[in-house]
């Protein structure tokens, strides 16, 4: 595989943003009040202790800013079926990058400019670089490869269950589903249904008709959308934005970022997040 083609790899999200961005942030005020690297060492104050645990303070700040409110106002963007290993890398420079901007300002606050210039801010720049980008690396690099190997070998142990457990239509069961306003809905045979995404305030429902399969869109949540299979034992939620019909799983596929299924007769492919793998995995058997 090139290096092209390895960067393009799918990628996962973190799903425990708060807890990375409160543990580089301690990482970051321990690191300089524990190790007083750069010259820190040399500097001398009764506050010394309490200016560098600043410079943590600041770090969670810009990582609340850029892994909260920057990755919700640009969600679309930030969707983890988009994001690939070259799109983590190129963030996590920015948010590198932001943090060094942040702690040179923070520093020009402190000082009151004594000394500031172009030469102190690429400085701060390098410093948080070389702090970071090392570990980030081949943290990115580690998790892509254990999570590949993990997945692709829970899809094995995937496939192997669904050619013993082989799909067949269960009894003739119609869901009316209805959209938040309780007048546009649409109604079905459980054995058509296929699976149900969600995209912001709207869902879009996938379902055989005339013979091929359309698309359904409402305004509505994923949350109320599982109200109308609660008789369907068999249409559970594999993604925090998908709802599948296990009965149409008809093999399996594994990425860094979980399983992708494929079903019968049907060209889409629905994930199936990490935490969700052994649900799927149980209704099935």
């Amino acid at each position: 595989m090139n290096l092209i083609a390895y960067l393009k790899q799918p990628f996962p999200k973190a799903e425990s943003k708060w807890k990375i961005i409160i543990l580089i942030s301690l990482f970051v005020a321990l690191f300089l009040i524990v190790f007083e690297p750069f010259g820190i060492n040399l500097y001398k104050s009764n506050i010394k202790t309490l200016i560098l645990a600043g410079y943590g303070v600041v770090t969670f700040l810009i990582l609340v800013f850029n892994l909260i409110i920057v990755e919700h106002i640009f969600s679309k963007f930030f969707e983890e079926k988009n994001w690939t290993l070259w799109k983590d890398f190129v963030w996590l420079l920015w948010v590198i990058f932001s943090i060094g901007l942040g702690n040179a300002l923070y520093t020009l606050y402190i000082f009151n400019g004594s000394k500031f210039g172009l030469q102190v801010l690429i400085s701060f720049q390098l410093f948080t670089l070389i702090v970071s980008l090392f570990p980030i690396t081949i943290l990115i690099i580690t998790k892509q490869n254990y999570l590949l190997k993990k997945n692709l070998i829970s899809a094995t142990a995937f496939n192997k269950i669904i050619e013993q457990v082989k799909p067949s239509n269960s009894e003739k069961r119609i869901i009316h589903f209805y959209a938040d306003n309780e007048k546009n809905f649409v109604e079905f045979d459980i054995n058509d249904f296929f699976f149900v995404e969600s995209s912001g305030n709207y869902i879009e429902i996938y379902i055989l008709k005339e013979n091929r399969i359309t698309r359904k869109t409402f305004r509505s949540t994923l949350r109320r959308a599982l109200v109308f299979f609660d008789k369907a034992p068999e249409v559970i939620q594999c993604h925090r934005a998908f709802i599948v019909n296990t009965s149409k799983i008809i093999n399996a596929k594994g990425n860094s970022q979980g399983l992708i299924l494929q079903l019968e007769n049907c060209d889409y492919e629905v994930p199936v997040s990490r935490n969700y793998v052994d649900i799927v995995r149980n209704q099935i058997k």
